[in-house]
């Protein structure tokens, strides 16, 4: 019984995370999955719609990234852009950003989900960039290919 309640439940995550109306599709009744009944208070399904639309909104998720550049100044949204290019012909296999937050232009390559990943980058940029340094940021989903 409770593996075919751990399937039924696999099967119904995409449906679960597609859609805000989970518990409407958690009391729907399923052939040969039988049927949920969730005994709740109201306010409840209000938290996790707004969880939801909070979510939906992240311009990526937690990661790491590993920045090679930050200056303020008069001069310094130019040498961020030098610094970008520079990156980009090193290093073609990783995306770059340029990020400003006031007063600091930084430059930032690679969307690394986990810090091993984030750290043998690292080791590669720091031979051309020694002030290298790994960043926790949010990262752009990983292409599929």
């Amino acid at each position: 019984m409770h593996i075919v309640i751990l399937i039924c439940a696999l099967l119904l995550t995409d449906k679960i995370y597609s859609q805000p109306k989970i518990f409407s599709q958690l009391n729907e009744t399923n052939a040969g999955c039988g049927k949920i009944t969730l005994n709740q208070e109201p306010r409840i399904e209000a938290i996790v719609a707004k969880h939801i639309e909070i979510n939906q909104k992240a311009k990526g998720f937690p990661g790491y990234r590993v920045q090679v550049y930050f200056g303020s100044g008069s001069d310094a949204k130019s040498l961020a852009n030098k610094v970008r290019n520079n990156l980009n012909n090193e290093f073609p296999d990783y995306d770059s950003y340029l990020i400003y937050e006031a007063p600091y232009f930084k430059v930032r390559i690679g969307d690394f989900r986990n810090r091993n990943e984030s750290y043998k980058a690292f080791k590669l940029i720091q031979s051309n960039y020694p002030q290298a340094f790994i960043v926790d940021d949010l990262i752009a989903l990983p292409r599929l290919e």
